[in-house]
């Protein structure tokens, strides 16, 4: 998910408007005394989203269109409000049954979708406990500095439409609240983070490659590698097996091209943050079910995502410098199938 930013933009607000602190979550709110109207958004801003150029339902807000999803049936894109709180999400189309998320652009699996409504009970919930998702990515364009996502958050059961008034949420509290966060895919052409969280805690636990991360290195993964040579699309494998108890056991990911895998096995069961076990959350959240998330972001700078494909104080790591402002404006996502775990 992106960095949480505030704003909202500055200069007066209309006549009537004010502004407050929500004691929750700490996020300036603006209300109208006289009418007794309250928001998250800017007063005025509403306007610059729904009026941002594009005919097309890529806009924020807009439904791009549908997908198919083998052992699922058709699942409706739905395209975020904001990208973080202020800050008009990117666009997302639908094409040739890929989804192809712009730059800041973040879309949702939906059951249905109403231009610019937004109702959590309409998004998707992908019950995976027990179950295995497949896909196929096309990163090639997403260098350093830039976070190619698929990712699973709990938002069908999040009532709270939350500071981007879509009602999404994730580990990072990036909207103003937080769940139950699966990152099937936080990459780009030279890292890869696959990462469960229980809802707070950024860190959570995972694997893959980039910064402390080793489960492969750059001569597996990476433009012109040996294995995944991320100049080319690749498929996504991952399942969350259960034990004997019904619990989840793990997370198991692959990535393959044309024969050649790397894989990771990230355990569930020794999971803990603020007293809480993670083989319960997760397990719950994976059963109830989970929206599916794709998004495509970057963090400018030198330092970029160097959480992610940084470099360590000896040097190891797959990026020393940010490139973020040379990606590509779109990455692609298509071939989706979800099976029970064999």
């Amino acid at each position: 998910p992106p960095s949480s930013a505030g704003g909202g933009g500055g200069g007066p607000l209309p006549e009537g408007w004010h502004t407050a602190t929500d004691p929750n979550s700490g996020n300036i709110y603006y209300y109208n005394q006289a009418t007794g109207q309250s928001m998250w958004t800017r007063p005025g801003m509403q306007m610059q989203v729904d009026t941002m150029g594009y005919s097309d339902q890529s806009s924020p807000g807009g439904c791009p269109g549908s997908i198919n999803v083998a052992g699922v049936g058709t699942v409706t894109v739905k395209n975020a409000k904001w990208n973080v709180p202020g800050e008009a999400a990117g666009r997302t189309e639908v094409t040739a049954g890929q989804v192809i998320p712009h730059m800041k652009g973040r879309a949702y699996f939906a059951q249905s979708c109403q231009t610019g409504i937004f109702d959590n009970n309409q998004y998707m919930s992908l019950r995976l406990l027990g179950r295995t998702l497949r896909y196929t990515t096309d990163l090639s364009g997403a260098l350093c500095g830039c976070n190619a996502a698929l990712y699973l958050t709990s938002m069908q059961q999040h009532a709270y439409a939350t500071a981007c008034e879509d009602h999404y949420c994730d580990a990072s509290n990036v909207c103003s609240a937080s769940c139950t966060e699966v990152d099937i895919q936080e990459a780009n052409t030279r890292a890869w983070f696959s990462t469960m969280h229980m809802s707070g805690d950024v860190r959570g636990v995972g694997g893959g490659y980039g910064l402390g991360r080793n489960d492969w290195d750059g001569s597996q993964y990476g433009p012109g590698s040996t294995c995944i040579d991320t100049g080319r699309p690749f498929e996504v494998t991952v399942s969350f097996p259960i034990g004997a108890d019904g619990m989840l056991e793990e997370m198991k990911l692959a990535l393959t091209q044309g024969g050649c895998s790397v894989s990771s096995i990230i355990p569930a069961r020794d999971y803990e943050f603020g007293g809480r076990l993670g083989i319960e959350e997760l397990t719950s959240a994976l059963d109830r079910g989970m929206t599916p998330i794709i998004s495509y972001w970057e963090q400018p700078g030198l330092e970029g995502m160097e959480w992610m494909d940084g470099v360590d104080k000896k040097g190891h790591g797959p990026c020393p410098v940010s490139s973020a402002s040379l990606c590509a404006d779109s990455v692609r996502f298509w071939g989706f199938t979800v099976e029970d775990f064999a």
